[in-house]
């Protein structure tokens, strides 16, 4: 275990960035422009201290709905995988569909999703499961294209079944491929729900960083920005460790 004095000299470019960072942003804020744009932080440390509550339920609803749409979209793209190794032909019908759907800019979908689903939760949800799915299907299927021929050429020997082949093969094999995308994925999860916050919400980032920049409240804003690229970087984060959980096998056969 490191001591704080080794931990300071190991992070002692980390901590001077940082001041400086922080003197910059607060020599910018003090200008006419900057305070209207990025506000101080000794101001937004007062604005925190008074509106913590309300920033932490916003970020809380976002969060929620951001998870609960990251894990839908988690949950297709591994039906759509599975889909993929049973029914090849079929998956090959479903996923030109797929892709037209990020087609469309999600900034013009958002309304219809919220007119579909409503102002509540459940659209948010959508939304931000249809911006996170497609990362971790093209991986997923990535995934499976790279499997290694004479792999599926020996479970054929053993006239092994597809709940085999799925096993030993296609799982193995394909677990590096879908955790990058469930890495890509985790950070436009959030960013859906707040592109969805955007058309009408209770509470919310999407719904802070709008009205900031109707009312002119930069704190309000930086919060928002704040807030949203933490939740990008928790998720983010979940989904890192939850690879490097998988246990010593995995991580033997990814050395």
């Amino acid at each position: 275990m490191m001591t704080p004095s080794a931990l300071l000299r190991r992070g002692w470019p980390a901590i001077l960035a940082v001041a400086c960072i922080l003197a910059l942003w607060q020599l910018v804020g003090a200008t006419t422009t900057g305070s209207l744009l990025v506000s101080t932080p000794s101001a937004m440390l007062a604005y925190g201290l008074e509106h913590a509550a309300d920033i932490v339920r916003s970020t809380a609803y976002t969060g929620l709905e951001a998870s609960v749409g990251l894990l839908a979209a988690t949950l297709f793209s591994l039906g759509f995988g599975l889909c993929a190794a049973h029914w090849p032909r079929v998956a090959g019908a479903i996923y030109p569909w797929l892709l037209g759907s990020q087609v469309i800019p999600f900034v013009c979908l958002a309304p219809m999703v919220i007119l579909i689903f409503g102002p509540g939760v459940s659209g948010k949800i959508v939304l931000s499961a249809l911006m996170a799915f497609f990362p971790i299907v093209t991986s997923i299927l990535t995934g499976m294209r790279e499997v290694p021929r004479p792999a599926l050429e020996l479970m054929a020997m053993f006239k092994a079944n597809k709940h085999m082949v799925i096993r030993h093969v296609f799982l193995p094999y394909g677990l590096p491929y879908f955790f990058a995308g469930l890495r890509v994925a985790a950070p436009f999860s959030v960013i859906g729900a707040i592109v969805a916050e955007f058309n009408g919400a209770t509470w919310g980032i999407g719904k802070d960083i709008f009205i900031a920049a109707k009312r002119l409240e930069p704190e309000l804003m930086m919060f928002g920005i704040f807030c949203g690229a933490g939740l990008s970087a928790l998720l983010y984060g979940i989904a890192v460790a939850a690879e490097r959980n998988l246990g010593p096998w995995y991580q033997r056969r990814n050395q």
